[in-house]
């Protein structure tokens, strides 16, 4: 298959930015939970836990059993996270259920996007996921504008309701799709060097989306200890979400002009940029720490996942690049929790970096591993 000519199926990129829609209006969507029933905002943690770790199961049960699984589990699971999100609208019956049906929807969540995004990333992977990024900001954005003045007009129980819409869209877009084509899922004894990046790149992946997730699940409590606003941070995370999409965009072209273990250099600066452009009182320098390290984070995860999926064999890794997202998503918050536990605001920045580091690392040995690969090819074949 020529990578460099074929096309992402647009549909499975759409499912795929659906599926994975929930992180980037959390914000809104606790606010109006609170809202609509009283749920303590010393709470929202273990809500956006439970959503998260459920996202994360679903992407490893797709991940070890997609061959297995009905062709059509996508547009399944969808269905089920629609009625799970009205579920969630409507429940008055303590924290404990609402943890519940959040794990739940998260686990059907992840099933779709693990699914979804798998099969876009089998024809120009880069692609694909620069695709699925600029899509699921820019839905963002446009929900984070709408659901308030719903919620404002109508009720917060209804705006959460609204939150019904994507999984249920997924589910009609899904449904359609022609069934995922059974690849035999190869094992990964005796890797070949070529197998060897895949890994390391789909642990730098997992690295710069756990160092993301550290920092940014803590920006707001940093620029709050500094004095800043709450308005700035809302301004600085819209703000945020735009120039995300527009480096996603960037990225979409797929034409690699910086070497992947510079990108990541460089994104780990963009990515520590919030944790040192805190200055007391001082708005400015905050908001270009958070445009920086949404720059940067949007930049290296794309790459990474569709150097990785690229790089892999076959269906089976192409499910764990896309497993990925959720691991390092639901792993980052808590490591940097357990690290601003033990030792404050020097932990988050000491684990911040150190996963930064791996990441980088990885990228290294991935580069080193290709090359390998590579003379080896013209040393038994002669030059392509």
């Amino acid at each position: 298959m020529n990578h460099a000519t074929s096309r992402a199926p647009i549909g499975a990129i759409a499912a795929a930015a659906l599926a994975c829609l929930q992180p980037g209006i959390d914000p809104v969507f606790l606010t109006l939970l609170s809202d609509a029933g009283g749920l303590d905002p010393d709470a929202h943690g273990w809500v956006v836990g439970a959503t998260q770790g459920g996202m994360a199961a679903g992407a490893l049960l797709v991940w070890r059993f997609g061959a297995k699984l009905p062709a059509h589990i996508a547009a399944r699971a969808a269905l089920a996270a629609t009625a799970l999100a009205l579920l969630t609208a409507v429940l008055d019956a303590g924290l404990s259920a609402l943890l519940l049906t959040r794990a739940l929807f998260g686990t059907a969540t992840g099933i779709v996007y693990t699914d979804a995004m798998s099969g876009a990333a089998a024809r120009r992977p880069t692609t694909a996921y620069a695709a699925v990024f600029l899509t699921q900001l820019l839905l963002s954005a446009l929900v984070a504008l709408v659901l308030p003045p719903v919620a404002h007009a109508a009720g917060p129980r209804v705006a959460l309701a609204l939150l019904a819409a994507p999984p249920a869209t997924a589910a009609l877009i899904a449904a359609p799709l022609n069934p995922r084509v059974r690849e035999r899922d190869p094992g990964v004894a005796g890797a070949s060097p070529v197998s060897a990046a895949a890994w390391a790149l789909a642990l730098a992946t997992i690295a710069f989306i756990a160092a993301t997730m550290m920092i940014w699940s803590s920006a707001a409590a940093l620029a709050i200890a500094s004095g800043i606003a709450p308005d700035t941070i809302g301004v600085a995370v819209s703000a945020g979400s735009v120039i995300g999409a527009a480096t996603a965009l960037a990225v979409l072209r797929d034409r690699r002009v910086v070497p992947l273990p510079l990108t990541g250099v460089l994104a780990s600066g963009g990515l520590l940029a919030p944790l040192v452009l805190t200055p007391p009182g001082q708005s400015g320098p905050f908001v270009a720490g958070i445009l920086l390290l949404n720059i940067g984070s949007t930049a290296i995860i794309i790459r990474c996942s569709g150097a990785a999926s690229a790089a892999g064999d076959g269906a089976l890794f192409r499910r764990f690049v896309a497993c990925t997202h959720p691991l390092g998503m639901i792993a980052g918050p808590l490591i940097g929790a357990a690290l601003v536990g033990v030792a404050g605001s020097a932990g988050l920045v000491a684990g911040a970096a150190g996963a930064l580091a791996l990441g980088c690392a990885a990228l290294v040995v991935a580069a080193r591993q290709a090359a390998v690969f590579s003379q080896v090819q013209k040393n038994l074949f002669g030059p392509a």
